[in-house]
């Protein structure tokens, strides 16, 4: 499935061109780009613009980029601002970029084009001058104030090509803020394969912790992420999948007819878990409610 959240699909788009992912172009990584992850208090943000923050940093290249990214007509001044006040000796104090990385850092807006005019005018209000990358239909495009690295300015000129229909899904599959269906698409296989062994208890914190940010998360965000995931948890119990576990007190309980059938591959009772995981992705495409 394509993600509800453009913010997911850049994110999974930039982490797979610096790991090198199939399909994807292989410039920014063989710039030595790399994707980290900072807490969005290391920059003295707090509330919602505290979330985690994804920075490409090059030891090479001796230069970091912050990204930010807006699906809608408006860009947040207040998140776009707090970079004004941070220093390098900061970043290298308060967040695991090196000194190298930090030599020279920049902050990079992807947005969407049909709100190109917007962006563009809310940049130009800010104390900074980010990059502003849209999305068209052919790719990633530079809109103003180009990246500091001719390098890697260059690499977006005309136009970086992708193709946005086949672009990974799973270095960040699901956040704070995804639909269900994309939480219980990534959640699901994993609470199957913890059944492994005749396991009877999985606790839902641990499935949390088991996302890429987590350990950068504020505990709002975290609050909010383990509560999106005990409701995909609970739904799919009290439906598709109400004969191999239930939920409660935090936890995934598994019924003896689940565990058996991990144990045994290619078990009838296994391929129906998996047609009900089907039944379930379909059921939560079609709800409403986020």
């Amino acid at each position: 499935m394509r993600y509800s959240s453009y913010r997911l699909a850049v994110y999974n788009l930039l982490i797979g061109m610096c790991r090198g992912s199939p399909g994807l172009p292989r410039t920014i990584r063989q710039m030595g780009y790399r994707d980290r992850w900072i807490a969005g208090t290391a920059l003295g943000s707090s509330g919602a613009a505290a979330d985690p923050v994804l920075v490409l940093a090059s030891t090479e290249y001796r230069h970091s980029v912050f990204v930010q990214v807006f699906s809608g007509k408006r860009v947040d001044l207040a998140d776009l601002d707090r970079y004004s006040k941070v220093s390098a000796v900061h970043l290298r104090e308060e967040t695991p970029l090196t000194q190298d990385q930090t030599e020279l850092y920049s902050v990079a807006v992807f947005g969407l084009e049909e709100h190109r005019e917007s962006l563009r005018d809310g940049i130009a209000e800010s104390r900074i001058r980010p990059t502003l990358l849209l999305r068209t239909r052919e790719g990633l495009v530079i809109d103003a104030n180009p990246f500091p690295k001719v390098g890697l300015a260059n690499a977006f000129r005309p136009v970086l090509a992708l193709d946005w229909d086949s672009s990974p899904l799973g270095w960040i599959p699901y956040d704070h803020g995804s639909h269900p269906a994309e939480i219980a698409q990534a959640i699901i296989p994993r609470v199957v394969a913890r059944a492994t062994g005749g396991k009877q208890r999985l606790e839902i914190a641990e499935i949390c912790a088991e996302h890429p940010a987590w350990s950068v998360s504020t505990a709002s965000a975290r609050r909010k992420m383990r509560t999106r995931v005990t409701r995909v948890l609970a739904t799919a119990a009290e439906h598709e999948f109400s004969d191999f576990f239930t939920v409660r007190d935090g936890a995934l309980r598994f019924s003896e007819l689940a565990r058996e059938a991990v144990r045994l591959p290619g078990s009838p009772t296994l391929k129906r878990m998996q047609r009900h995981q089907g039944a379930l992705l379909n059921r939560l495409r079609n709800s409403l409610g986020a």
